[in-house]
């Protein structure tokens, strides 16, 4: 009896069993790895695009400053056609170098709002003023004091805008 004993050895594991069970785990750690890198690329692309706002927000009053250089032409009637030409040959490249940089600004997708002749919406206009004009609808954009950007549908600057009263 006792040599029974003696030769009597441990049942062997389910060997299959164990190797489902660690078949299994093996593919939730390669699903959790593939989500991982799901997770990370998309926090790299959220990442891009502060970056790129933030950027594009530093470049808001050099845009400002072209656009009001442009709406503040001088009046060059009373000039010589010699310094006229040339003053309007000045006014052309710095209106070109204006549309270079706004058309940059497209290239990574940033538009300027369109905003005259539209009705104020808060989410998009920051009221500087009022004036008063009846041929015009009531909170209808008369004026725009600076442009409003987006990066898609993404708001990145309201345009600062007089409404009608």
């Amino acid at each position: 009896m006792e040599k029974q004993k003696k030769n009597k050895k441990p049942p062997l594991p389910d060997l299959q069993a164990q190797c489902d069970e660690y078949l299994a785990g093996w593919k939730r750690a390669l699903a959790d790895y593939e989500n991982l890198k799901k997770d990370l690329s998309a926090r790299e692309v959220e990442r891009h695009r502060y970056f790129v706002i933030d950027l594009i927000q530093s470049f808001f009053p050099i845009i400002d400053n072209f656009d009001v250089a442009v709406r503040h032409i001088p009046k060059l009637d009373d000039l010589p056609e010699e310094k006229k030409k040339m003053i309007e040959n000045w006014l052309q490249g710095v209106v070109y170098i204006q549309k270079q940089f706004v058309d940059s600004l497209a290239s990574l997708g940033i538009e300027r709002m369109k905003t005259m002749g539209e009705i104020f919406d808060p989410t998009h206009h920051d009221a500087a003023g009022t004036k008063t004009d009846p041929s015009k609808k009531p909170q209808e954009i008369l004026e725009e004091v600076y442009s409003g950007w987006m990066l898609g549908d993404q708001v990145i600057r309201p345009a600062k805008v007089i409404i009608n009263e």
